[in-house]
């Protein structure tokens, strides 16, 4: 004869196995969003400061974390306790381009900062009403194969006409990228060496640029290419760091979209021919230039090189320009910046700040 079992031993049954059930589902929350942050256990046990068997045990369900680790998981991991928990909606973890930005498979901050900051974002949209428009994703070029300079011109200008910039160059370049749909951080990257990445978390892109008194030209042209990355290379956004074997150059090819969205290239051909420029010492052409579109001296550079108005040799020109300036020895790139532009070159008010 069958045993009866006791009505509140059932449910105590039963209650046990939902706990070990909801403890495993904690603990792989918490790895996918370890992982997700390009931690290690050893890291992130560091950081939230238990052991590192702690971490283990609770990713494999062994143990259940507390309350108050549960809070600090969630402020180390840049999530919400919700997510840990598996309450609403999961938000997935921003999609970078790891194989254009190495760096960032060693700083989990500049990951923290991402998600906060889209996090953030999305909540201030959802409580304004308000969201950026997606004008953008139409110039969306996911191309198999490598781009040659006239299609990525072609692309940097259907862009630039559609932020109706025309013959310009942008005054605003963070404006220019939330009128797209690309919202806009600027952040303190320490000593990463990063001057700009983007992200991808569902259907909002993020475009960081590094918070900085100086260097305004570098910070204008890291904009224009990290948004060439959105444009030209949306197969590169991705939630891991593996490698993509296909020979293709593909900061090259942002920077050949940064150099045409920045500096129209009829614009720029009709000037040098128009005010013959072309009989100028290239220096003195170039400054002139620099006073018309606001951008890096290197970038006009590079733009009459492209579009053949002049053969000199990136070698030759570097000491020409140490010359002008009155430098000598070495020097870096980013000091061979003639009348460097004003702080105020770079508005850096955002639509929420």
């Amino acid at each position: 004869m069958a045993t009866k079992i006791p009505e509140r031993a059932k449910e105590r049954s039963m209650a046990t196995e939902d706990a070990a059930q909801r403890t495993l589902q904690i603990g792989a929350a918490i790895r996918r969003q370890r992982e997700a942050m390009r931690m290690t256990v050893v890291q992130l046990a560091r950081k939230v400061g238990v052991s590192r068997n702690t971490i283990t045990n609770y990713e494999s369900g062994k143990t259940e974390p507390s309350a108050s680790d549960l809070v600090r998981l969630a402020e180390v991991l840049a999530c919400q306790v919700a997510d840990l928990l598996g309450i609403g909606d999961v938000v997935p973890p921003p999609r970078f381009a790891f194989r254009s930005h190495a760096s960032l498979r060693k700083d989990s901050s500049i990951i923290a900062a991402a998600r906060k900051f889209l996090r953030a974002y999305a909540e201030i949209e959802e409580i304004t009403g308000t969201r950026l428009s997606d004008r953008l994703r139409k110039h969306v070029c996911d191309s198999n194969g490598s781009l040659k300079s006239r299609e990525i011109e072609a692309l940097a200008d259907d862009v630039r006409q559609d932020c109706g910039l025309h013959d310009c160059g942008p005054e605003n370049i963070a404006s220019v990228l939330e009128n797209l749909g690309v919202r806009c951080l600027f952040v303190d990257f320490g000593s990463s060496g990063l001057d700009g990445i983007s992200a991808i978390q569902g259907d909002m892109m993020l475009t960081m640029l590094r918070d900085s008194q100086r260097n305004m030209e570098r910070i204008i042209f890291s904009a224009a290419h990290e948004l060439g990355h959105l444009v030209l290379h949306p197969h590169l956004f991705t939630a891991d760091d593996g490698k993509l074997e296909d020979g293709r150059d593909y900061e090259k090819e942002a920077n050949t979209f940064a150099g045409a969205f920045l500096v129209p290239g009829n614009e720029l051909a009709r000037i040098w021919h128009e005010d013959r420029l072309y009989r100028l010492p290239l220096f003195h052409a170039l400054l002139i230039l620099k006073r018309v579109f606001h951008v890096s001296y290197w970038c006009l550079f590079y733009r009459l090189r492209d579009l053949e108005l002049t053969d000199l040799q990136y070698a030759a020109f570097i000491n020409h320009t140490k010359a002008y300036m009155g430098i000598t020895g070495k020097a870096r790139v980013q000091d061979l910046e003639p009348e460097p532009l004003e702080t105020r070159a770079l508005y850096r008010t955002t639509r929420f700040e």
